[in-house]
């Protein structure tokens, strides 16, 4: 039972206003371990005063009436931080090695942790001075490096593309605390920063925090002053946690990796193309269908010639539109200097720059492209602080490599090379090139809706009349809402490509470099430093969402991840990543695969060369061996019916149950068809049938699952959780709606670019949350809340510190759909994603309905 038990859990470790103790677990109707409970309590209370022979002797007695309880457990540990503070470091030691039996994995983490703090350590040999000279492994052809390659670490603030010879202070700094770096990278051990993920039968018995030292008087039973227990000693708060890291070491001689199937996957890609070719037609012709009839309309109504169809929209646009998509291919290159030129005032990063950050990414670059016969990409400096990179072009003799300031400055040596690495291995897959066509297709739409959202607000300050303003904003959130939309949908044929892309060039880093290790520090570092541009700028920069696809790190992971991270152990907080059985589902609208598995697989290359590991994710997430024998079709089929994945994609699997309905009508007409009853016969092969049941089935499938995806929200019901605490559970769905109700600041963009709820960020104490809106009155109560008498948007109260109520979801990203915000000025938004999630199943239906009564045509 002892796995069951959360021994830090929040649920039961608050405090109450009108008590001085922490409160203990449920109380037990046994007067034995109620007894030992208040020994406990009060035990914990004399040690967090420093009454050691006091709390000894509770302690103590604790640990013989209740010793395999949590209770036992919790006594045990604060018996060790008394030990060691009146200096008997004996019996700590002891005690501790008992606890390191534990089968609970986090207390016998704690307990190593605890032992290793205790013990002396044996004072270190001074390294040998070892000449730099470079060792070329035979197997990858590239330069291997030692530790006295490496640059110093750098700070996250930054102080300028300085050289590393001229930042010795902040050369000492990554921002992170660091522990002491490795000797050899090859064989060296450091200390772990954090313990390993809970098994996924037993997420609850998780230490929600934890640091690397030993037990502390300091952390006691009670509450920090956040609020937040810390009931054991030796378990840090959301506030006192400090992320570390181990400076795993890099393979010197590594051994090569089976090589990648690359003609299949380049044959995907150009796949990917042509299915956003065709969408990209389809959207143009239907836009150009519909503004005709539109006129079409205006001319009957009004009779002014202005409105007269046009002719040319009538035409076939394939011919057009493969005219764009070529010409955009070729001048790639130039066209998306110029956007960043424009934007972001790009520059040229010279080789003598690059070489004074990280000598390791310029003979990475040189010796990859050598022996890859293809010259070395341009490269592009962006003048921002987040820290991103990408490539792009159409060949790769016009290839380029952009990196921002804030990469270099946050990165070290060895990091940087990493990222160098894995934009070449784009570029020598050729995947580069789809994905630079499909960004430039989607910056059109994307900048239609930016820049109208822009020169509105100052067209509209230019005008005296109020009339003329209203009609001009009208106009211009009707654009800019159409252009965001189709931004979103050109995303899709190109969301596989872009995420199976990613393993491809986090597998070429590890060959290219051997130091799978330094690629999982450079993506975490930079999914903190996209999540800390965020909160520093109040917003999702236009840059970072319109060039997410192509970005190490996805925006909408690193929103949370990255702000999380500085709250609470990285394998804590990627438990999902790896455990959750779904998740794989749960991507296919992400452009990005999910960061737990990628460094999982990062952590399994450095098992497989033997080196320790960065993050302890290699063996985590293992699932349970499936059963022996093949289960029935029709067993198999009953099994999926009540998992929750069904529930999950009721209103998607209603779509294919719809066409067994049909497959039985048209049998029935069929049948009827060669009998003497003639009323039925019509139903064989009538299409009619089968394309009005198609939404039918997704109106049933979504009606099915709307009590689950939206369960009543009372105050009694309502959690209040941290960010760490969502992210632990690896076994949640979307469909595990649980109602919450959070505070903070919100942050967003403002003005009309806001006005769907595009950017709509909730900075909580542990870390930044999503939020999904949509208005009671619709898309169009957004964008005209005037025509509703809804004045109040969310973005109305960007900047100001609201209270959030909604369902949680924990899919591949986390985020809450909002029932209400709140702000403290009384404002209130509401939201209507119940009612219009049963309007949309409706008009699903009566459209079926329609199709069917029409009949074929």
């Amino acid at each position: 039972m002892l796995e069951q038990l959360s021994i830090d859990h929040p649920s039961y470790l608050r405090k109450d206003a009108s008590e001085s103790t922490v409160m203990a677990p449920p109380t037990n109707p046994n007067p034995a371990d109620s007894s030992a409970k208040q020994s406990l309590e009060a035990g914990l209370a004399a040690l967090k005063q420093q009454d050691y022979p006091t709390a000894i002797a509770l302690l103590e007695s604790v640990t013989q009436t209740a010793a395999n309880q949590s209770s036992g457990i919790r006594a045990q540990m604060g018996l060790v931080a008394a030990y060691k503070a009146t200096g008997n470091r004996k019996k700590a030691i002891a005690l501790c090695s008992s606890l390191a039996k534990s089968p609970n994995s986090q207390v016998k983490t704690w307990a190593d942790r605890a032992l290793t703090e205790l013990t002396p350590p044996r004072p270190s040999k001074p390294p040998a001075n070892k000449p730099k000279s470079p060792e070329t492994p035979p197997e990858t052809g590239f330069v291997a490096f030692d530790a006295g390659t490496k640059s110093p670490k750098k700070s996250i603030g930054g102080d300028g593309l300085r050289p590393a010879s001229l930042r010795p202070t902040a050369d000492k700094k990554t921002g992170f605390l660091p522990l002491e770096p490795t000797a050899a990278p090859g064989n060296a051990k450091s200390q772990p920063i954090s313990p390993p993920p809970p098994s996924p039968t037993s997420p609850t018995s998780e230490l929600e925090n934890s640091t690397e030292t030993a037990p502390d008087t300091a952390e006691i039973s009670g509450e920090n002053s956040s609020g937040s227990p810390t009931d054991i000693p030796g378990v840090a708060s959301p506030d006192t946690y400090q992320l570390t890291w181990r400076e795993a070491g890099r393979a010197k001689s590594p051994r090569p990796l089976k090589p990648l199937k690359l003609l299949e996957f380049r044959l995907q890609a150009v796949a990917s193309a042509i299915a956003l070719f065709f969408l990209a037609r389809f959207i143009l012709q239907f836009l150009l269908t519909n503004t005709n009839s539109l006129l079409v309309q205006l001319y009957i109504f009004s009779r002014l010639p202005i409105f007269a169809p046009i002719q040319l929209f009538y035409r076939d646009p394939t011919p057009f539109v493969q005219m764009v998509f070529g010409l955009l291919l070729a001048s790639s290159p130039w066209l998306i200097d110029a956007l960043l030129k424009l934007f972001c005032g790009i520059e040229t990063l010279r080789g003598s720059v690059l070489s004074k950050h990280s000598k390791e990414a310029s003979r990475v670059l040189r010796s990859y492209c050598t022996k890859q016969n293809m010259p070395v990409p341009v490269l592009k400096l962006l003048p921002l602080n987040v820290p991103v990179a990408f490539s792009y072009g159409c060949l790769p003799r016009f290839a380029r490599i952009a990196v921002s300031r804030g990469l270099l400055e946050q990165l070290t040596d060895d990091e940087i090379a990493t990222i160098f690495a894995r934009e070449l291995g784009h570029i020598s897959h050729w995947d580069f090139a789809p994905m630079s066509l499909a960004l430039l297709v989607i910056q059109i739409p994307y900048l239609i809706y930016w820049q109208v959202a822009h020169w509105q607000e100052r067209l509209c300050d230019l005008m005296t009349i109020e009339f003329l303003r209203s009609a001009v904003k009208f106009v211009a959130a009707a654009i800019s809402a159409i252009s965001y939309g189709i931004y979103k949908l050109l995303r899709w044929p190109m969301l596989w490509l872009s995420r199976r892309r990613v393993y491809f060039s986090d597998r070429t880093v590890a060959e290219i470099t051997g130091n799978p290790n330094g690629l999982t520090r450079a993506l975490s570092k930079i999914a903190i430093g996209i999540a800390d541009n965020i909160e520093q700028q109040k917003q999702t920069s236009f840059f970072l969402e319109s060039f997410d696809l192509l970005l190490p790190v996805g925006v909408g992971q690193a929103v949370t991840l990255g702000s999380a991270a500085l709250h609470a152990p990285l394998e804590q907080i990627l438990l999902w990543d790896v455990s959750n059985r779904e998740r794989n589902w749960l991507t296919v609208n992400r452009a990005h695969p999910l960061l737990g598995e990628r460094l999982k697989l990062l952590a399994l290359y450095a098992q497989f060369w033997k080196l320790e590991t960065e993050l302890d994710l290699a063996n985590a997430g293992v699932q349970e061996q499936p059963r022996k024998g093949k289960l029935s079709l029709f067993k198999s089929i009953l099994e999926f019916k009540d998992s929750k994945l069904f529930l999950q994609g009721a209103p998607f699997f209603g779509i294919p149950m719809s066409l067994a309905i049909v497959g039985v009508l048209w049998l029935i007409g069929g049948i009827f068809s060669r009998t003497s009853i003639w009323q039925l016969d019509w139903l064989w092969g009538d299409r009619s049938i089968l394309w009005g049941c198609l939404p039918i089935g997704f109106s049933i499938g979504t009606l099915m699952r709307i009590n689950y995806f939206f369960p009543d929200i009372t105050p009694r019901e309502t959690a209040s959780p941290s960010l760490p605490e969502i992210l632990s559970n690896p076994d949640s769905l979307p469909l595990d709606a649980e109602p919450v109700r959070l505070e903070g600041q919100l942050l967003g963009r403002s003005g009309m670019s806001n006005w769907l709820g595009q950017d709509l960020i909730l900075q909580t104490a542990t870390g930044l949350v999503r939020l999904h809106y949509v208005s009671r009155f619709g898309y169009i109560g957004s964008l005209w809340p005037f025509l509703f008498k809804e004045t109040t948007r969310p973005s109305d109260l960007i900047g100001t510190s609201v209270v959030a109520t909604g369902w949680l979801r924990r899919g591949a990203t986390v985020a809450i759909d909002l029932e209400s915000l709140r702000s403290q000025g009384g404002k209130v938004s509401d939201s209507g994603h119940p009612i219009w999630s049963a309007i949309l199943a409706f008009a699903a239906a009566f459209w079926g309905a329609y199709i069917i009564i029409q009949g074929p045509r």
